[in-house]
């Protein structure tokens, strides 16, 4: 039974994953247009690693991150351009999105408490551990303090939006199922 339910968990993760970079992506483009109306950048700003998703895909976080990877197994990952560092970088940011569902999935099962806040507090908290934390100390992402500040309502706002697409899956599923929190 205990298998059963971590494979149902495991598919419910990856089926949320799905579910939850259709919502992201749409939220993430529709909050950049209305933050960078309400809270324009300033010059230059949307140059910066991790600043620029609809203009600056190359500079964003998965594609720089493709490329050190490439760099580390031997390739040159400066020299990666369209169509290549692209699906790079689509395959790492999915590895990540796909990811994080299967453990939430997993996880909320035994401990339920985790889905408290219907996934806000998850989403925050992958906010507030890559691109608040660990990117810009890596230098993937320019330092928080200098991004525009309409960065904070469509990156922020559309990791909100993955966190709650991902519970909204989690508990459909289980309720469909009759699984409840078991």
């Amino acid at each position: 039974m205990k298998t059963s339910r971590a494979v149902l968990d495991v598919a419910t993760g990856l089926l949320a994953g799905w579910v939850g970079l259709q919502a992201k992506a749409k939220a993430e483009s529709t909050l950049q247009a209305w933050g960078e109306r309400i809270l324009p950048p300033e010059p230059g700003q949307k140059e910066l690693p991790g600043a620029d998703p609809a203009g600056h895909g190359d500079r964003m976080p998965p594609s720089v991150l493709y490329r050190r990877l490439v760099d580390l197994r031997g390739g040159d990952g400066d020299a990666l351009e369209g169509d290549d560092l692209e699906a790079g970088a689509v395959w790492l940011h999915r590895a990540l999105a796909y990811g994080y569902p299967v453990v939430y999935s997993l996880v909320s099962r035994p401990l339920p408490l985790v889905r408290a806040g219907a996934g806000t507090l998850g989403g925050a908290a992958l906010f507030a551990t890559f691109h608040g934390t660990l990117l810009p100390a890596t230098g993937v992402q320019a330092r928080l303090s200098e991004l525009p500040k309409a960065w904070w309502v469509w990156e922020g706002g559309s990791h909100l939006v993955f966190g709650i697409a991902v519970d909204a899956v989690v508990g459909t599923v289980r309720r469909l199922t009759g699984e409840g929190h078991r």
